[in-house]
């Protein structure tokens, strides 16, 4: 007896969904239709809904829950995160669920109308055949066979190979399993390929080195609509790599996977032939195909199962038998496109070279069809880079990083203390606090520990970028890290003096360039004021730029306000802001006196910024 487990994925964010998708499976169960209902989600998720773990229990619902993965990842650059955030869920749940059962996965939002249709499904004696069987059914047996079963899904595309839509799918556990890869996909591609293409690749990209080919060399991000234009202005001519990758990719959809339609029967109309392979590349068939910003999308089995059975003009005509009367036999569609009879050719005499890697003579051919405007304006192909040569072993001209305003003594022995340290960034660090750097020379020795998050060393390359101290590309560089800390620090809401310096720097930055202040500093620069001057911020941003005289009004009348109530380390938060916005000198005497030689380094940084023109005017600079 079959055995259906349908197994609920996600975050409880949207109430309404989730209950309705509860009580629909709920339903099922109740009608036989499935036998177990899981609900895999993080820890904690559950107990933020009262009364939810007691209706859970009573109705026998099984929770697995999972440790959120984002401390665990890190910072890893990599397109993959969300989809290992989906994977571990899944993995949690199928580890519960019998060995031979059929797992519907869904999730708690947005999956209502494929998981109906999954359910739907299941009222047909055998939904998931064996890819064995079709494969042979087909003649592709030639074709890498990944799954036992094949795996219902919904919304296959054209352009985007083996992206379909993650909400919901059915296969079998074993099966499901398989989609299930924690390695890294950034290394494994060196490209961006979002969480539904992820989930459906893993399987093929080993034993279908066509499909990953496609990804390595091809940005199809540009033809996913030139395509659709090129096409549609009568198209028909494509790069024979194109016609080996769809051939292998069509045989591999059509075995492996069972396309569900979201549109009723009614609503996606007849097919009608000929199918050309041109016609898969913008909207047609009645809705059968459909083009948006994201390519072409197959809405149902049968439009890719009417393109593979279709007559080639060399196929055989039946032999007819004189008892039989000679009624004309209906007339099948010829496809006439030579890309359609290439590709049909491929599937009906398949060859292990049709899944096989890219050849240089297909590569040479594309760059021909790059070069071809009609075909695609864009910089669609990626360049190869040619196979390195073993090299030179002569060590000939030094490639230390020439510090400048140092002698050359001082340069050489930094440099060796840097090349003996595990450290390097808080070597640099370590020497411009001891020598004090001229601001047009500091970048090099506090960027690469701004970029670990120094707190001293991000303000004080704020501090250089407001005053025009760092180069362009140095600019480019402080605007991408302090957006970034301040950004960070402000979502874990951490703050303090140092965070509060540099996101003023980078707002006033913006306002002396006469540049529209961007939104993410917006931000930033309002949970500045929240923490340490809650009632200013609105009055902050109107008069900052206009009216300096009002802005330090402001801002004494809030010093003089906490001064009053004795609130010293509140005042010289306030103090700190408004030395760091308006540089007047009153300022810096009122801060000055209640430095203490606690906090050397924070004292320094002020000394430093002061003494070389960077927080007052440079007639006002300190001897």
């Amino acid at each position: 007896m079959r055995t259906v487990w349908a197994v609920i994925c996600g975050t409880l964010r949207d109430q309404v969904d989730f209950r309705l998708m509860l009580d629909y499976l709920l339903r099922c169960r109740d009608q036989g239709i499935i036998q177990g209902v899981v609900l895999s989600t993080w820890e904690g998720e559950v107990a933020t809904v009262p009364g939810l773990a007691q209706q859970l229990a009573t109705n026998q619902v099984a929770v697995v829950t999972s440790k959120p993965i984002d401390q665990t990842i890190g910072e890893t650059t990599t397109g993959s995160v969300n989809y290992w955030r989906q994977a571990t869920q899944i993995q949690a749940a199928l580890d519960m669920i019998p060995e031979d059962a059929m797992v519907l996965k869904t999730r708690t939002d947005r999956a209502m109308p494929t998981t109906r249709r999954l359910i739907q499904m299941l009222d047909e004696p055998e939904p998931l055949p064996y890819v064995a069987a079709v494969q042979k059914q087909r003649g592709l047996t030639s074709l890498p066979r990944e799954f036992d079963r094949q795996i219902a899904i919904f919304k296959a595309r054209t352009g985007r190979l083996l992206q379909f839509a993650d909400f919901s799918f059915l296969g079998y556990r074993q099966d499901v399993a398989k989609l299930l890869n924690f390695d890294f996909a950034a290394l494994t591609f060196k490209r961006g390929l979002v969480a539904n293409i992820q989930f459906f690749i893993y399987p093929f990209i080993r034993d279908y080195p066509v499909l990953r080919d496609y990804y390595r060399v091809i940005n199809f991000q540009f033809l996913l609509g030139d395509l659709d234009t090129y096409t549609r202005n009568g198209g028909t001519q494509f790069p024979q790599f194109f016609h080996r990758l769809y051939a292998a990719y069509f045989g591999l959809l059509a075995t492996h996977f069972r396309i569900g339609s979201l549109l009723s029967q009614k609503r996606l109309g007849e097919i009608s032939g000929p199918i050309e392979f041109s016609d898969l590349f913008h909207s047609g068939q009645v809705r059968h195909l459909v083009h948006d910003e994201l390519g072409v999308t197959l809405n149902s089995q049968a439009v890719l199962d009417t393109f593979l059975a279709q007559s080639l003009p060399d196929d055989a005509a039946p032999k007819s038998r004189w008892w039989r009367k000679k009624t004309p036999a209906p007339a099948q569609p010829v496809v006439t496109e030579t890309a359609t009879k290439r590709l049909l050719h491929l599937l009906r005499q398949p060859n292990d070279q049709l899944v096989g890697k890219m050849t240089a003579t297909e590569y040479q051919e594309l760059q021909t069809f790059a070069a071809n405007q009609d075909f695609s304006p864009h910089p669609w192909l990626r360049q190869i880079t040619p196979e390195l040569k073993e090299q030179a072993a002569d060590y000939v001209e030094s490639v230390a990083y020439r510090l400048p305003g140092l002698t050359t003594e001082q340069e050489r022995a930094l440099w060796r203390e840097c090349e003996q340290s595990g450290n390097a960034s808080r070597v640099l660090l370590n020497f411009w606090f001891a020598h004090e750097i001229a601001p047009q020379d500091s970048a090099p020795y506090l960027m690469s520990s701004a970029r670990t998050d120094n707190r001293f060393s991000v303000l004080m390359v704020a501090r250089l970028l407001r005053a025009g101290r760092l180069s362009p590309a140095d600019q480019a560089e402080a605007l991408r890290i302090t957006n970034f800390f301040g950004s960070f620090h402000v979502r874990h809401h951490q703050m303090n003096a140092e965070i509060a310096g540099y996101i003023l720097a980078r707002y006033l930055y913006f306002v002396e360039q006469g540049q529209p202040v961007e939104k993410s500093t917006v931000v930033q620069a309002k949970y500045v004021f929240e923490r340490f001057f809650p009632t200013g911020f609105a009055a902050f941003e109107q008069l900052v730029g206009q009216q300096p005289a009002e802005l330090v009004a402001l801002f004494d009348t809030e010093i003089d306000r906490l001064r009053v109530a004795k609130q010293g380390n509140a005042r010289q938060r306030v103090l700190e802001m408004v030395l760091e916005v308006t540089h007047d000198p009153k300022y810096w005497t009122q801060l000055e006196k209640r430095l203490k030689g606690k906090y050397p380094r924070y004292e320094q940084a002020y000394r430093y910024s002061v003494a070389q023109g960077l927080l007052v005017p440079a007639t006002d600079t300190l001897p």
